[in-house]
């Protein structure tokens, strides 16, 4: 209803209660996240009630600021909230802050692609600037702003500004000017009035002042407005030499004077919430950005420590590989080691058995065997020795490698034991060795090519 009402006939809702009950059914985290525009609405509508029906500016400051917090997705709305602000901003001289919030609206209003409310944003920044004194800037806004014909009502409001600045430069002619602009409008609030009284009276024009002032005083409700209505129909009435009735004006200038204060007591606490809300705003930018800097910081170390254990990783697995490699390579060149000395040694063990089908009868001594045998068994009687063999169990080890075919009864006859005997002789020797009788002559074989 209120979007209605305020679409089609541009009227502010004005049932405070539905909205006051619609900001508390929805000033909550859902609300907030799921209904931030319907909510933002209300705290405009509610903040527009504040300030022009029951003239509670600060309160009003409030509702502004959580409705411009909520960022209602109509680009209109946002930039009616904000000109709101700067409207508040503005009639109690705080100029800067104003055309700040209006330059906020103006942003708004350009992506709305509606042309009556950039248009009176224009006018907005150019009156702002007339306060701060930057002439020259706003003469040039409010000649862009006057390229736009639109309805009679943005017309006046050209006027109204053209006004403005006039007063503002403050020349010869700029009572006449103010009264060429204002003239062409209707007398439908305080403001015109006001300002035409003033260049009436600086016209030395009294009798058209004071009608302005009294049109003030009766017609509208503006303290401050009043208070300079009541100054101009004091000098009125000294003027008329009516002396009761200019007491009686001081009188009344006094009252409105206080109700002026009060009501720029309350602007200003309004004011004070824009400039701890913008505080806050810049405060809660660079917190963000500190987050966002700090959660960069942290993906960034994240994805270095991925990064590094990744190379790590790789690195280490090349290492391993690189160590299988060098394993695999070296038992690799231990296999063709030794497969080369066990073909060197059955090469020379079939040389030994072709020169002696027989043991040699000299092998009966130990030495002569070891230096024609050792050598070329790659050093098996020394290994033999070194395993606490006697030289005759060394003996029966060479005759077992070199003739490991023959019978125990041959064998008994080569080592010249008794065929018993040389079975357990044979059996005591290989538990020496560590291995059986069976498994003799494979233990021989790897000893001697072992490295």
């Amino acid at each position: 209803m209120a979007d209605s009402i305020d679409l089609n006939h541009h009227v502010i809702y004005d049932d405070t209660v539905a909205l006051r009950k619609a900001i508390h059914t929805l000033n909550n985290p859902l609300g907030r996240t799921f209904q931030r525009s319907t909510l933002g609405k209300a705290f405009y509508y509610m903040g527009r009630n504040l300030e022009d029906d029951y003239s509670q500016v600060a309160r009003a400051a409030e509702c502004y600021v959580a409705a411009d917090w909520l960022k209602i997705d109509d680009p209109i709305y946002r930039g009616r909230v904000n000109s709101c602000m700067a409207g508040i901003c503005g009639n109690y001289g705080k100029d800067s802050l104003s055309l700040l919030f209006y330059e906020r609206a103006l942003e708004h209003f350009a992506l709305c692609n509606d042309t009556i409310y950039y248009a009176r944003g224009l006018l907005n920044i150019g009156t702002r600037m007339d306060a701060l004194h930057r002439l020259e800037e706003a003469d040039s806004i409010l000649r862009m702003a006057a390229q736009y014909d639109l309805t009679d009502t943005y017309c006046y409001s050209v006027n109204d500004a053209f006004a403005n600045h006039y007063y503002r430069l403050q020349s010869p002619h700029s009572p006449d000017s103010i009264i060429y602009y204002l003239r062409k409008n209707p007398i439908t609030n305080s403001w015109r009035a006001s300002f035409l009284a003033g260049a009436f009276y600086d016209l030395g024009q009294m009798d058209s002042a004071a009608y302005y002032a009294t049109k003030i005083v009766y017609d509208f409700n503006i303290p401050a407005h009043k208070v300079s209505a009541y100054y101009i129909l004091h000098k009125y009435a000294i003027l008329n030499n009516d002396i009761l009735a200019a007491d009686s004006i001081a009188g009344l200038r006094m009252d409105e004077k206080r109700n002026a204060e009060f009501e720029k007591i309350d602007s200003i606490d309004g004011i004070q919430i824009f400039e701890e809300y913008l505080a806050y705003c810049a405060v809660y930018r660079r917190r963000v950005l500190l987050y966002c800097l700090a959660g960069l910081l942290a993906l960034s170390v994240v994805v270095a420590l991925l990064w590094y254990w990744q190379r790590a990783k790789k690195e280490v697995h090349a290492q391993t590989e690189a160590v299988q490699l060098a394993q695999e390579a070296h038992q690799q060149t231990l296999e063709e080691q030794r497969n080369q000395r066990l073909e060197a040694l059955m090469q020379h063990v079939e040389h030994f058995r072709a020169r002696y089908p027989k043991p040699n009868k000299e092998w009966s001594n130990y030495e002569k065997m070891r230096s024609e045998l050792n050598q070329s068994l790659l050093c098996l009687l020394d290994k033999l020795a070194e395993r606490k063999l006697s030289e005759k169990e060394i003996r029966l080890c060479i005759y077992c490698l070199l003739y490991h075919d023959v019978s125990t009864k041959v064998l008994a006859e080569y080592m010249i034991y008794s065929a018993v005997g040389i079975r357990t002789f044979k059996q005591r020797t290989a538990q020496k060795l560590g291995t059986t009788a069976a498994n003799l002559y494979d233990y021989l074989v790897n000893l001697a090519i072992a490295d």
